[in-house]
Order: structure tokens, then C-alpha cells, then sequence
């Protein structure tokens, strides 16, 4: 099983993706940690990644959770075109995005210390796209009840 715990920075993709891969056995990864020095760098300083900043970070992912029987990643995953290459890498993929408000998310950024700044929220918001392909599940309760609420969701398909 592979699971992708989607969303826009803030929506708690790390928080109730290592919840998920603890209760399903699952190792986790974080998706940021495979961003080479340049996309950390721009984005650090405020630019929001180009698709061309995302080709080779989604071919390592890609290639990761190839390897792998069971993963959950916390993972952007914004665009259906990033879902798509990411399957087409991986094999079956299961996407969960994760939504909250934007006052939910703005809170959550402005109290953590993280490459990503909340400035870039907007650009995150306009390129999500959300379709058939995902489940979405809100996250405004307790992480614990999100994560409940996460797995039982999840499609028996990727």
C-alpha cells in the first residue's frame, strides 16, 4: 500500500501522515527531504517552484516509493499531472489531500520554523487541483480523529 498525504504547506501533510503510517504499520517519508538545495533556495526566498523545479524531485519520489510495499509520504502532490507521474512511478498510489481554511493554515504557518514561507500560501491555493483521483479529507479536529478519519476514507484502489 502507498499512500500520499497531500495538501498545501500547513495542512498538516507530516502531523497525520506520521499518525497514518504508525497505525497502518507503514514507514513514513516526508517529501521535503528529497528537494535539492536549489528548490529549497527559492523557495526560502519566496518563489514558489516551476513545474521545471519539480521534475527531478517528483523522479526521486517516484522512484522511492517504487521500492517500497508500504509508505505512507507527506507530499504537495498539488497538481493531478503530479499525481499522475508519481503513479506512473510508483505503481498504485492512494491520494489523500488534506484541506483546512485559510485561517487554519495562515495560524499553522506563522508557528513553524520551515523553508517554506506562509507568503507562498496563495501560489499553493491557486495551483491546487482537486478531482476524482484523491479523497479529501478536512483537518481542523484533533490529529488523532483526522487520521481515523484519513484511513477509513482511503479507496481500496490507487
Amino acid at each position: 500500500m502507498r499512500i500520499v498525504i497531500a495538501g498545501v504547506s500547513g495542512s498538516g501533510k507530516t502531523t497525520i501522515g506520521m499518525l497514518v503510517a504508525d497505525r497502518l504499520g507503514c514507514e513514513f517519508a516526508d517529501a521535503d527531504g528529497f528537494h535539492p538545495p536549489e528548490n529549497i533556495a527559492k523557495m526560502s526566498a519566496g518563489i514558489p517552484l516551476d513545474d521545471s523545479d519539480r521534475e527531478g524531485w517528483l523522479e526521486a519520489l517516484g522512484e522511492y516509493m517504487a521500492g517500497r510495499e508500504s509508505i505512507v509520504l507527506a507530499c504537495s502532490a498539488l497538481k493531478k499531472k503530479y499525481r499522475d507521474h508519481l503513479r506512473g512511478l510508483a505503481g498504485p498510489v492512494r491520494f489523500c489531500v488534506l484541506t483546512a481554511g485559510r485561517g487554519l493554515l495562515e495560524e499553522r504557518l506563522s508557528t513553524r520554523e520551515h523553508f517554506m514561507p506562509a507568503s507562498l500560501l496563495d501560489s499553493q491555493l491557486d495551483t491546487l487541483e482537486l478531482g476524482e483521483d484523491v479523497v479529501v479529507i478536512e483537518n481542523a479536529a484533533a490529529p488523532e480523529e483526522v487520521a481515523e478519519r484519513l484511513i477509513a476514507g482511503l479507496p481500496d484502489k490507487g
